[in-house]
Parts: structure tokens; sequence; C-alpha cells
């Protein structure tokens, strides 16, 4: 097994490998967000009450209105805010791992 110091390699494939995983997580979980977020910031429309009655009134309306491409409006965005976090998670705990199994932990 390497020691810490030798392990550059596999630092490089835990980054390559936490970035995939962030770009996995940011289109699995960006439809969600965006129905969230409209759902949370939708305002009385025209004296007549909310456009949005519910999260399925608000896939439908997105769907017809804007297509599927509608539910990834940000997602740049959101992978600029999670992709970080995802590497650096990964690689920390990777190395926590390594580092304890080196002291027999």
């Amino acid at each position: 097994m390497p020691t810490v110091l030798t392990a550059r390699p596999l630092v490089l494939s835990d980054v390559a490998a936490s970035l995939v995983t962030g770009l996995v997580v940011t289109t699995a979980m960006n439809p969600m967000d965006v129905v969230s977020t409209r759902l949370y910031s939708q305002k009385v429309v025209n004296g007549k009450g909310h456009l949005y009655s519910g999260v399925v009134d608000c896939i439908l309306k997105t769907l017809r209105a804007e297509g599927i491409t509608g539910f990834y409006k940000g997602w740049a965005a959101h992978y600029m805010r999670l992709g970080p976090h995802t590497v650096f998670t990964f690689l920390f705990w990777e190395q926590a791992k390594r580092i304890a199994a080196e002291l027999g932990y």
C-alpha cells in the first residue's frame, strides 16, 4: 500500500471520481431544485392567486412552457456550488481513510 506521501495518483483519481460524482448529482438534483425554487418564490399573479398549485402542477407547467431544458436552468451555478463541495468532501474522506489505515485504525 502506498504511503500518504506517495499517493499522488490515488489523489488524482479521487479528484476525477468526485468531479464526475458532482456532475451526476447536479444533473439529478437540478430539476428538483428548479421546481422547489419556483414554488417558494412564486407571487400572486394578477390577483388570481399563485401561479402553481403544487409540485405536479409546477412540473407540468414547466414542461409545457420550456420543455425538459427548463428543469436545467441554473445548472452551471448549481455545479459551481456543489462541485467543489463534492471534491473536497471525497478528497478529505479518502485521505483520512488512508491515514487511518497507515496508523492501524
